[in-house]
């Protein structure tokens, strides 16, 4: 007999004299998982499963009312020697046997106890649906008898023909979703706007409606019954639902996999439909209304049902093709049997693996599940509160209580009443609080280090933007692009006839004006104040016109590497006042890192805390260079100094949608430019030319602070920046 078995147990006195029997509703059939039998009891009348192995349907099948469970489990010793359940299997099984109401005793007390036993199971359904708000599920019918009349209709679709034309339509959605993916992205913002949660909810209702008679039709495809239909109120949404558990009782795998996947494959094809609606129609109705169902039917079908870490269709998929059943409860009891055996040393708890291999990955699916469905809940709160504060409140505070004030609770009450730790609770206990202990002095006392990081664009330090200061046509470039060139050298002439007429006309007024005035020096005292004023503003204007002139043959600004990558093309053609030609690139020891810093970290930019700071371009990895100084620009800005920081280019500050040059921040940041020395070595050698323009990361490193203060200045930041708290 394996160490881990429990042959005796301290709760053994508890049932062994008691009679018990199976129900008369419950039936037993046999199904195989990786090579082995196991045998599931289902109740015909309450829908409820219970899975075990042969060894455990020796005892459960002698479970007649005539014997005791002493007599039974005796029996077994004898016929099955080391293969027979221990008495802490038997007290367990019954357990849950006695839970799933699957068997009952012909006592008086029955009736009560069986009372309490729905009652109970009633109030932990109860507590289920308020603490798992986003996924409330309520009956309201049977579906059996619609089914039964709809079947010789819709019995085509699980043909070969039906699969085709499946594949077709999915392949022309798709290619409809890619030729306009523009246009979807932009529509996707106004999704969870008031004016379209209408729609998006009816999206939502149909989708799940043809979802879930998918599960329901593919039950009767294989001969099972589906008596149980309602609403699920998914992120208070209500959405129709079916019961297609029965599947579970299929002894083919391959049923069970298709009943799994019936769901998914009439609601892509439903979204695929919708895709082909919005890709032909215009702004309206139909096309906002066929826009949201192709988003729900697909996008919840990824993050939701086809994820096996989330209990819906991906779960069950996932736990029959590895031949692995009850997965999450499975792996939450290899987690406390690791936990009694090797930190309480209890030597009464049993694996739920049958094998070192299914236990590693049990324990893996576990904390992935567990991490998953959490990462998926605050995303949906934190989504919700976005628009709609209060509910995403109220949603928050409760998901809290049932992911950690709950498990709290439940974990102080295994502490204080389990039997299985009964001669080991003190060092539960001391185990317990020394591992709260360890990690409140990690998350709370131990310091960690603590930094924030900006985008930014690095310059060549006394680089400059060469734009255009007059208008006119390019007529020749006076050096290439890559020329090292003087201060005052020659870079681009341009040509503007009608600068030379506007000239000439400021001339010929002001020779005008001149006479004028001369005139009024002899005729009118009076108007020689108006004709001296008149003069002044065309010598100005002249003057302005001449400088002008003089700037159609514009020189550099500043020394440096004349870069213009576009010269060529730029021959020829008409260039407005401010028109970018190309840069001087500075070839100094020194470069500036322009960094947009977000106004989340406005207080540890100005409060006089940051211990320096470092710079990392991408594409550069192992290149860190280390600021020499750093200065922030007064005031907050909205214009970005490089379009490649923007979304419009991929980079990662989010910019106005209506600003076609990618340069108009959505928020306002602050700009802090810091100065980093050049490369040496090989980076170097790749000349300041390649460097200038790249994009890369700042890191502004802080003082050290525990872990639990970093996430709490983290989560105030998120108050205060979304919610205005």
């Amino acid at each position: 007999m394996s160490e881990q078995r429990a042959l005796f147990s301290e709760s053994w006195h508890r049932v062994a004299g008691q009679r018990l029997r199976l129900r008369p509703s419950v039936t037993i059939r046999k199904q195989v998982f990786r090579g082995e039998t196991w045998h599931i009891a289902q109740d015909g009348f309450t829908n409820q499963f219970f899975r075990f192995r042969p060894e455990a349907y020796q005892f459960v099948a002698r479970l007649d009312g005539t014997r005791t469970i002493e007599e039974i489990w005796v029996g077994c010793l004898e016929r099955d020697g080391d293969r027979a359940p221990g008495q802490g299997e038997i007290v367990s099984m019954l357990a849950q046997l006695y839970q799933s109401n699957l068997i009952a005793s012909d006592v008086p007390a029955d009736t009560a106890q069986l009372f309490q036993r729905h009652q109970k199971r009633v109030q932990q359904e109860i507590k289920s649906q308020i603490f798992g708000i986003f996924f409330l599920r309520i009956r309201l019918l049977d579906p059996e008898p619609i089914l039964r009349r709809l079947w010789p209709v819709v019995k085509w679709l699980c043909t070969p023909g039906a699969g085709l034309l499946w594949i077709v339509m999915v392949g022309l959605g798709l290619s409809a979703v890619i030729n306009h993916w523009d246009q979807a992205q932009d529509q996707t913002q106004s999704i969870l706007e008031p004016g379209n949660l209408l729609l998006l909810y009816l999206g939502f209702a149909m989708a799940k409606l043809v979802h879930e008679f998918g599960h329901a039709f593919a039950v009767k495809k294989f001969g099972g019954e589906v008596h149980a239909m309602g609403v699920t109120l998914l992120v208070f949404t209500p959405i129709p639902y079916v019961d297609a558990t029965a599947a579970w009782a299929f002894r083919e795998r391959w049923k069970r996999v298709m009943v799994g996947c019936a769901g998914m494959i009439p609601e892509l094809f439903f979204a695929s439909i919708a895709a082909l609606v919005w890709a032909n129609t215009g702004a309206g109705l139909l096309n906002s209304l066929a826009y949201n169902v192709m988003i729900v039917a697909s996008v919840s079908t990824v993050i939701f049902n086809i994820n096996p870490l989330l209990r819906f269709d991906g779960y069950y998929i996932l736990a029959d093709l590895t031949d692995s059943p009850n997965l999450q409860p499975r792996a939450a009891r290899q987690w406390l049997h690791m936990i009694e055996k090797y930190a309480f040393g209890g030597k009464f708890t049993e694996s739920p693996a049958r094998s070192r291999k299914e236990a590693v990955w049990l324990s893996i699916y576990g904390v992935a599940s567990w991490v998953y469905r959490i990462l998926i809940t605050v995303s949906i709160i934190l989504l919700v509160a976005d628009r709609y504060f209060g509910i995403g409140l109220l949603a928050g505070v409760v998901t809290f209580i049932g992911a950690f004030v709950m498990p709290v609770v439940g974990g102080l009450r295994y502490l204080t009443r389990e039997p299985r730790i009964q001669r080991v609770r003190k060092r539960a206990w001391g185990v317990t609080f020394g591992a709260l202990a360890v990690i409140v002095i990690l998350l709370g006392v131990v310091p960690f280090p603590r930094h924030f990081r900006a985008a930014g664009v690095v310059r060549a330090a006394g680089s400059m933007t060469v734009l255009t200061p007059v208008d006119g046509w390019a007529e020749s470039f006076a050096v290439p692009s890559g020329t090292s060139v003087q201060q005052g050298a020659p870079l681009v002439t341009l040509q503007n006839p009608e600068l030379a007429l506007s000239i000439a006309s400021a001339r010929a007024n002001l020779e005008q004006a001149a006479a004028r005035e001369r005139q009024m020096l002899t005729e009118l005292a009076a108007g020689i104040a108006p004709m001296k004023k008149r003069r002044e503003s065309v010598e100005m204007l002249l003057a302005q016109l001449e400088h002008d002139q003089e700037q159609l043959d514009f020189r550099a600004p500043v020394t440096g590497e004349w870069v213009s990558a576009h010269s060529d093309d730029m021959l020829g053609t008409w260039m407005a006042r401010g028109t970018m030609v190309g840069e001087l690139v500075g070839d100094g020891p020194l470069w500036d890192f322009y960094a947009v810093v977000p106004q989340d970290f406005a207080g540890d930019l100005f409060g006089g805390h940051l211990h320096g700071a470092e710079v990392r371009f991408q594409g550069s990895s192992g290149r860190d260079l280390r600021v020499t100084d750093w200065r922030v620009v007064p005031g907050r800005q909205d214009v970005l100094p490089s379009p490649a920081l923007g979304w419009a280019t991929g980079g990662a500050v989010r910019v106005r949608m209506d600003d076609p040059r990618g340069l108009r921040s959505a928020e306002p940041f602050f700009l802090v430019v810091a100065r980093v020395p050049a490369p040496t070595g090989a980076a170097a050698k790749e000349g300041h030319v390649v460097w200038h323009g790249r994009t890369g990361v700042i890191r502004f490193d802080l003082p050290w602070s525990p872990l639990l203060v970093q996430w709490g200045r983290d989560f105030r930041q998120l108050l205060q920046s979304h919610y205005q708290l």
